[in-house]
């Protein structure tokens, strides 16, 4: 069985993608099972497809040793119940928001001007944008 690239079309055997692993395609689209490979390619909002993806902000700070991005919110609202994008030059991840805390504090919603504490599944990095998922 072979998952094919979004963006260019190119054929991957399945068993490249046991545990979760995830493989750059030539074309620079990153290619994976977690999230269903439609959704994977460049970063930019109002893609096409099953999924629309709208710009909520940026990362302005990583903490390694407790996994939080600090996520500046400069478009539109977050809720702890939805489901966000993170990419940048190292990173391309989807996840639901689990967790958020202004100054140590948790919160169910974040606005423009905020800069919420997200935990995340992977290390992210400064600068990398965050889009909001919605169906």
């Amino acid at each position: 069985m072979a998952i094919t690239c979004p963006r260019c079309g190119m054929g991957f055997d399945v068993t490249l993608f046991q545990f979760g692993h995830r493989v750059l395609c030539d074309c620079g689209s990153w290619v994976d099972l977690r999230r269903g490979h439609m959704l994977t390619g460049p970063c930019f909002s109002g893609q096409d497809g099953p999924m629309a993806e709208v710009r909520l902000g940026r990362v302005t700070h990583y903490f390694p040793r407790i996994e939080i991005a600090a996520v500046e919110i400069a478009d539109g609202t977050l809720r702890a119940t939805d489901t966000i994008r993170i990419c940048g030059t190292s990173v391309d991840l989807t996840q639901a928001v689990e967790s958020m805390q202004i100054d140590a504090q948790p919160v169910d919603e974040a606005t423009v001007g905020q800069v919420v504490g997200i935990k995340t599944i992977e290390p992210v990095s400064a600068g990398d944008q965050v889009f909001k998922i919605v169906p």
